[in-house]
């Protein structure tokens, strides 16, 4: 049995934007990162006195625009895109009206996947003819399936291509949550996927991922850099986890630091996910439940696990999955409200 869905439209007393996500492809496929910092700079400049946010994407030759803002500011928005010599055959691949989803002004992230222009391609013009048969997916279920679509083939059957369990993990400090990925990739002989995401400045974190079948459910298991956890891009996601893994060290310095960031996370958002908290020894555990509840946060307890022992991380969260069964519907497969730009 799916959960009841939040609703992605504005909630009285909730700001309502236009949200677009178009695609392009490159002209020039070297030298991408100074492009995307060329166009950041420049709407930086302009975007947010319009009240504008956006994330820039970039995979396999395509950028991925999406813009959140006042109706005639992102119009106007894109049609300046449109102009744009450095990208051609822009295509509308969501439209709707809603809650702010992208809650700072810039985000953007670098995806180096091998995949063609072409295989991209083709999930675009999927898109876009489910939009113009009147249904399309909420805004961060198409950049799932654009950037990082799920790819194991027991998962290509499923009615909904949203139905996963993603498990979040974020370490307070040092290398634990990649090493996790890493682990379970190397346990399920399974490649795993990377990411690089940016702010306002800097191309300045990363995220791993793996996918497998945890019985008869297709699981993601992403690593997040804590810096990552206030992107405006990585929040936009947040309401779509079903648990964020926290793995504290013993440094209160640093676990301070990594609940801050979560608390900003969580903020003005219409779901949050529930959280796991690993700590090294009781002492911790105890000092970052007192830290944390001030905040609002509270945590599942997900036992006394140093952060560097991988298959102890994994055999805490596996028990709490199977706990929850399903992997809940996130697609928000629904009516579109497409209007053509």
């Amino acid at each position: 049995m799916h959960s009841r869905l939040p609703p992605l439209e504005a909630q009285p007393g909730e700001e309502e934007v236009e949200r677009v996500i178009c695609a392009s492809l490159a002209w020039d496929r070297n030298g991408v990162y100074a492009t995307m910092e060329d166009i950041r700079e420049h709407a930086l400049r302009h975007n947010p006195a319009v009240g504008i946010h956006v994330a820039l994407l970039y995979q396999s030759g395509w950028f991925l625009h999406w813009a959140e803002g006042p109706k005639q500011a992102v119009r106007t928005l894109f049609d300046r895109i449109r102009q744009d010599p450095r990208h051609h055959d822009q295509t509308v691949v969501h439209h709707s009206r809603g809650r702010r989803l992208l809650m700072t002004t810039w985000s953007m992230l670098l995806s180096p996947s091998t995949e063609t222009p072409e295989q991209f391609g083709r999930r675009v013009l999927a898109l876009r003819e489910q939009m113009k048969r009147g249904r399309q997916y909420a805004p961060t279920s198409v950049v799932r399936q654009l950037m990082m679509p799920m790819r194991l083939p027991q998962a290509q059957s499923l009615p909904d291509p949203e139905a996963y369990h993603r498990v979040v993990v974020c370490a307070a400090y040092g290398n634990g949550a990649f090493g996790l990925v890493h682990w379970l990739a190397q346990q399920h002989s399974l490649p795993k996927e990377s990411r690089r995401l940016a702010g306002e400045s800097d191309l300045d974190s990363g995220s791993d991922y793996v996918e497998f079948m945890m019985g008869e459910h297709p699981c993601r298991v992403i690593a997040v850099a804590r810096s990552n956890l206030a992107s405006g891009l990585h929040r936009s996601l947040v309401p779509d986890w079903r648990f964020l893994v926290l793995l504290f060290s013993a440094d209160m310095k640093r676990n301070e630091a990594l609940l801050d960031r979560v608390r900003l996370a969580f903020q003005d958002i219409h779901r949050a996910p529930e959280l796991i908290g690993m700590a090294p020894d009781a002492t911790t555990r105890a000092r970052v439940e007192q830290s944390a509840r001030p905040q609002g946060l509270r945590f599942l307890d997900g036992g006394l696990v140093h952060d560097s022992d991988s298959e102890a991380i994994w055999k805490s969260i596996a028990a709490r999955l199977e706990q929850v069964g399903e992997p809940r519907r996130t697609a928000w497969d629904t009516v579109s409200s497409f209007i053509p730009l």
